[in-house]
């Protein structure tokens, strides 16, 4: 069976064509580094570079709810801190207002004090990061305008006695975010677990009443009530200092989580690179020897079209 000579030119131009796609091809994975341009380069190694991508993705994004996480934690421990100050600095006046000495002003003033502190206590229970409480639990946004999970409000008794007290409108559920499908965190504890049973305000404000009354009638009962406040205002300071103690220890585990997550995506994008990286010196010798191919098919389709000419002279 003849070939036509049709038929022979039309191998070697497709020999060309070949060539010259994979000389492209090869300058273009030696221009850009990458082993494969396209997933039909390289099938098994586009799906492993697919599973690591999408591994190093999910870990940046557990990463980055890590930092808001962490950021959040903080400031709950930073405004805890300042609580502790405000709750020894009310012990102290306690103990000042215990002293028989002191006069009806002194312990006004003294029912003064302890009323900046509490309006003080209540701008750190509601103290913000953002546009998010940080001790309104799981409702850290959404309130009514004008109003705060925690509010100070006055009641009048039967009696025409007015009595103010601390509400709290927040969330009972801890604040929690997610990082992944079904995956979440959760940040501290909510207000209810962290200020309201703790008893700090009802203790202030009884404590300011106490004062303000200074009962001149039963004063030993007065002072005995002082200091019933005083013993209460150590376990309500016990009570905050054990609250940031476990917000400080979930700080570190979150530390110590994001240097794992750290080392791991390192890892992947390790072994990534591996996979999407060519190998230049075997990509440059792979041209070179295409570049000689092509150049000998050329002459040979010179050579050919000159014999193909030469039959019809």
């Amino acid at each position: 069976m003849r070939i036509g000579m049709n038929t022979k030119f039309g191998a070697i131009l497709a020999d060309l064509e070949r060539l010259s796609s994979e000389i492209t091809l090869n300058q273009l994975k030696l221009s850009s580094g990458k082993n494969f341009l396209r997933p039909s380069d390289d099938p098994p190694a586009s799906v492993i570079s697919l599973n690591y991508k999408q591994g190093i993705a999910r870990i940046e994004r557990y990463m980055r709810a890590i930092d808001e996480g962490y950021a959040f934690l903080k400031a709950q421990e930073t405004t805890l801190a300042n609580v502790e100050d405000l709750v020894a600095r009310a012990k102290v006046l306690a103990i000042q207002a215990a002293n028989a000495t002191q006069d009806i002003n002194a312990r006004k003033a003294t029912a003064e004090e302890i009323d900046h502190i509490v309006k003080s206590l209540l701008a750190l229970a509601n103290s913000q990061l953002g546009e998010k409480y940080l001790f309104g639990g799981q409702k850290t946004t959404g309130y009514p305008s004008g109003e705060t999970p925690f509010k100070l409000v006055k009641e009048t008794l039967p009696d025409g006695q007015v009595i103010e007290r601390v509400i709290y409108h927040g969330s009972t559920e801890d604040f929690e975010i997610g990082y992944d499908k079904d995956m979440k965190m959760t940040l501290g504890e909510n207000g209810q677990k962290v200020f309201m049973d703790s008893g700090i305000f009802e203790t202030l404000l009884a404590l300011k009443r106490t004062l303000l009354a200074d009962n001149e009638i039963d004063y030993q009962k007065e002072q005995y009530n002082i200091q019933e406040f005083i013993e209460k205002l150590d376990q309500i300071y016990n009570h905050f200092a054990e609250k940031r103690g476990k917000i400080g220890a979930q700080m570190a585990h979150f530390e110590t989580k994001k240097n794992l997550y750290e080392d791991f995506k390192q890892t992947l994008e390790s072994n990534l690179g591996e996979v999407e990286s060519a190998d230049l010196a075997k990509l440059a010798t792979r041209l070179q020897s295409l570049s000689i191919a092509y150049d000998a098919a050329l002459r040979a389709t010179a050579l050919f079209a000159d014999m193909s000419l030469a039959k019809y002279l």
